[in-house]
C-alpha cells in the first residue's frame, strides 16, 4: 500500500504542478513578451521486484518554454528596420511640412521679393516704391530666418534625442548582463536542462528593446549566458563584460556629436556602422536630409543675396554714387579639427555661385600639400605655398596661410549651412537702391557718319567699385578705319593707352574700367563718341531691370537652374525622401505583423487549449486523490481485520 500511496502522490504533486503551470499560462496571457509555458511530466524509475520491474510514479521532468529561435530573430530584425525606417519617416515630415507650406515656404518670398524690383523699375525715381522693396527684401530674409530657426530646433532635438537613445542602449544592456546573472544563478541550482522560463522571456523582451534602439547580433552559449554585438561586430556583452557607447563632440566638428564605442581596448568613432534602429533612423536623418536640407537652403540664401548684390554693384543710385550691397552673409563655417597640432588659417570667399553645391568639405594637410574632399567623394590637391596657397573648388577659393601648418592637420568646411540663418538686408535708405545703369553713351550730333555707340553693359562690378567713379571717356575718329580714346581701353585682347590709335571694326566691343559698349557703323573722320557718369538719371531703370530679370536666370546649380527652380528640386528632394520613408515604413510594418504573427503562434498563450488543459490536469488529479482515498480505505479495512 505504501506504494501506491507514493505512487498516488507523486501523480498529484505532479499533476499539481501542470495545474499551477497552466494558470501561469492563463495569467499572463496579455503580458508583453510571454511565452507559453508546459509542464513536461515523465515515469519515474521502476523498482525491480519479484523477477519485473514495477512503477514507482510520476514527477516533473521540466517546465518547458515555448520559443522558436529563428522566428525571434526575425523579430528582432525587422523590428530593427522598421523602427528606423519609422523614425526617419516621423522626422522627415516634420522637415517636409516646412517647406510645402503654401504660405511659410521660400516660394511666395521669392515672388514676393522680384515683385517689388519690378515696381521699382516701374517707377524709379519713386521713394515709396523703394522703401517698400526693402520692406518685402527684409520680409524675404525673415522667411530664410525662420526656416533656419526650425531646422536648428529640429537638429538640436535630434541631438538632444541621439544622447538618450544611446543612454538607453548602455541600460538595456546593463538590464541583459543582470539577467544572464539571473538566469546562471538558476540553471546552476537545478537539472542542466532545466531553464528559467520566465527569466528567459524577460531577457527576450529586453533584446527586443534593444532591437528597436539599434541592429545587434546575438551569439547564444551553452550555460544560458549570451553575447551581443552592434555595427560591424564590436561587442557590448561578452558574458558579464558591457562595452558602453557614449556620444561625444566630433573631433573635426565640435557643432556636430558621434557615437564613440568604448570597447575593450580603444575607443573610436561607430556613427557610421550604426545602421538600422531608432539610432540608425537618427543618425541617418542628420546626415541624409537634415545637413543637406539646411546646405541647400543655404544655397538658395546665399545665391539670391550674392547675384543681387553683384547686380547692384553694376548700379547708380538716386545719389548718383555707385550701387553697394543689398544683402549680407556669413562666409563659410571653417572648424579646425581638435587634435592639429599646427596652426594654419584659413578664409574663405564665394567666387561662383553657380558652382556652389550643398557639400561639406574635408581640407588635409600632407606632405604633398592640402587635398580637399567633399563629402560626395569629389577632391583637389594643391601643393603648399608660401606665404599663402590659393584653393578654388566647387564654387570656393580659400585662402591657405600654411606656414605653420603641420603634418596631418585637418579642417571641416561648410560653405552654405549658415546663409539662411544670416542672410540680411543691409540697406536701409530707398535712395541708396542702384537702379539705374552706372553710364550713358552718346554721340555727337556733328557726327557726319553713322557709327553709333551701345547702352552699354557692366562686366566688372568690382572693377568698377575700386575706380570709384565713372570718369568720362571719348572715342574720336582720326580716319575711317582708326580712332582714339582719351583712357586705357581693351579691344580684341590687345590694351590701348590714350591717345594710341585703334583700328575699328564693325560690331567691336571695348572694355574700360569694368564696363563694355560696342561701336558699329560707318564712322567719319572726327566723328565723336562719349561715355560718361550716369549721375542724375533719376528715371533710368535699366539697373533694377536686370536685378528684376534674375528671377528666370538659370545662376545656379552649374547654371542649370534658377531661384524657384533650385528651390523646388530641394522641397522636391524633401518631399520624395519623406514619401519613401513612409512606404518603405509601411512595408515593413506589414511584413512586421505577418512575422508578430507567425511567433505568436508558436509562444502565444491560446486560452481555449488552457482550458482544456486546466479540465484534464484537474480530471488527473481528482483521479490521483482518490487513488489515495483508496489507499486510506484499503490501510482502514486492513487495520479493522486484525483487531
Amino acid at each position: 500500500m505504501a506504494d501506491i500511496l507514493n505512487i498516488a502522490v507523486s501523480g498529484l504533486l505532479s499533476f499539481q504542478r501542470a495545474l499551477g503551470t497552466t494558470s501561469h499560462n492563463i495569467a499572463n496571457v496579455n503580458t508583453e513578451g510571454f511565452s507559453r509555458q508546459s509542464v513536461q511530466i515523465s515515469a519515474n524509475t521502476p523498482s525491480f521486484l519479484g523477477g519485473s520491474y514495477v512503477g514507482t510514479g510520476a514527477h516533473v521532468e521540466s517546465i518547458e518554454r515555448s520559443y522558436d529561435q529563428f522566428l525571434s530573430t526575425e523579430v528582432r530584425d525587422i523590428s530593427t528596420a522598421h523602427a528606423r525606417l519609422t523614425k526617419y519617416a516621423e522626422l522627415a515630415g516634420h522637415i517636409d511640412d516646412v517647406l510645402a507650406d503654401p504660405q511659410g515656404g521660400i516660394s511666395p518670398a521669392l515672388h514676393n521679393l522680384f515683385n517689388s524690383f519690378h515696381d521699382v523699375a516701374d517707377d524709379p525715381a519713386s521713394i515709396t516704391a523703394r522703401s517698400e522693396m526693402i520692406s518685402t527684401a527684409q520680409s524675404f530674409t525673415d522667411r530664410f530666418h525662420n526656416i533656419s530657426a526650425r531646422f536648428e530646433q529640429l537638429a538640436e532635438n535630434t541631438r538632444s534625442e541621439i544622447r538618450s537613445v544611446v543612454k538607453g542602449i548602455n541600460s538595456l544592456v546593463t538590464a541583459i548582463r543582470d539577467t544572464n546573472f539571473s538566469i546562471s544563478e538558476a540553471s546552476g541550482s537545478v537539472k542542466p536542462t532545466q531553464q528559467s522560463a520566465d527569466l528567459l522571456d524577460k531577457r527576450n523582451s529586453l533584446l527586443t528593446e534593444l532591437a528597436l534602439k539599434v541592429n545587434i547580433s546575438v551569439v547564444y552559449s551553452k550555460n544560458n549566458s549570451m553575447s551581443i554585438f552592434i555595427g560591424n561586430g564590436q561587442s557590448v556583452l561578452t558574458g558579464t563584460t558591457v562595452n558602453t557607447l557614449a556620444v561625444k563632440p566630433s573631433t573635426s566638428d565640435p557643432a556636430q556629436d558621434v557615437i564613440v564605442y568604448n570597447g575593450p581596448f580603444n575607443a573610436f568613432d561607430l556613427s557610421r556602422q550604426l545602421q538600422d534602429g531608432e539610432l540608425g533612423g537618427l543618425l541617418s536623418f542628420k546626415s541624409n536630409l537634415l545637413i543637406p536640407a539646411s546646405n541647400a537652403l543655404g544655397r538658395t540664401a546665399i545665391g539670391v543675396a550674392e547675384v543681387i548684390n553683384t547686380q547692384m554693384r553694376a548700379g547708380m543710385d538716386l545719389n548718383g554714387n555707385l550701387g553697394q550691397d543689398f544683402f549680407s552673409y556669413n562666409d563659410a563655417q571653417i572648424f579646425s579639427a581638435t587634435t592639429n597640432t599646427g596652426k594654419a588659417t584659413i578664409t574663405s570667399e564665394f567666387t561662383t555661385v553657380s558652382a556652389l553645391t550643398t557639400s561639406d568639405y574635408d581640407l588635409a594637410y600632407s606632405t604633398a600639400g592640402w587635398t580637399i574632399t567633399s563629402d560626395k567623394g569629389r577632391t583637389l590637391s594643391v601643393p603648399n605655398t608660401n606665404p599663402r596657397t590659393i584653393l578654388a573648388f566647387e564654387g570656393l577659393t580659400l585662402t591657405i596661410n600654411g606656414a605653420a601648418a603641420q603634418v596631418g592637420d585637418s579642417f571641416t568646411i561648410k560653405p552654405t549651412l549658415s546663409g539662411a540663418e544670416s542672410i540680411k538686408v543691409i540697406e536701409s535708405d530707398p535712395r541708396l537702391i542702384a537702379a539705374a545703369a552706372p553710364i550713358r553713351t552718346s554721340r555727337s550730333l556733328s557726327n557726319m557718319g553713322s557709327v553709333f555707340i551701345s547702352a552699354g553693359t557692366i562686366t566688372d562690378s568690382k572693377a568698377l567699385l575700386t575706380s570709384g567713379e565713372v570718369p568720362a571717356v571719348n572715342f574720336t575718329f582720326t580716319s575711317t578705319t582708326s580712332f582714339t580714346s582719351n583712357a586705357t581701353v581693351l579691344t580684341g585682347g590687345v590694351i590701348y593707352v590714350p591717345t594710341t590709335v585703334i583700328p575699328y571694326s564693325n560690331k567691336m566691343k571695348i572694355n574700360v574700367n569694368g564696363w563694355q559698349v560696342s561701336l558699329t557703323g560707318v564712322p567719319a573722320v572726327n566723328d565723336r563718341l562719349d561715355v560718361q557718369s550716369n549721375a542724375g538719371g533719376t528715371g533710368d531703370n535699366r539697373n533694377v531691370l536686370k536685378i528684376a530679370n534674375l528671377q528666370n536666370q538659370l545662376v545656379l546649380n552649374g547654371g542649370t537652374a534658377s531661384f524657384q527652380d533650385d528651390y523646388g528640386t530641394f522641397v522636391g528632394f524633401v518631399g520624395s525622401q519623406t514619401q519613401s520613408a513612409n512606404v518603405s515604413r509601411d512595408a515593413q510594418g506589414l511584413l512586421l505583423n505577418q512575422v508578430v504573427s507567425q511567433n505568436a503562434s508558436v509562444v502565444g498563450v491560446n486560452l481555449d487549449e488552457e482550458a482544456a488543459d486546466l479540465i484534464r490536469y484537474q480530471q488527473a488529479y481528482q483521479a490521483a486523490a482518490q487513488v489515495i482515498n483508496t489507499v486510506k480505505t484499503l490501510f482502514d479495512t486492513l487495520i479493522q481485520s486484525t483487531r
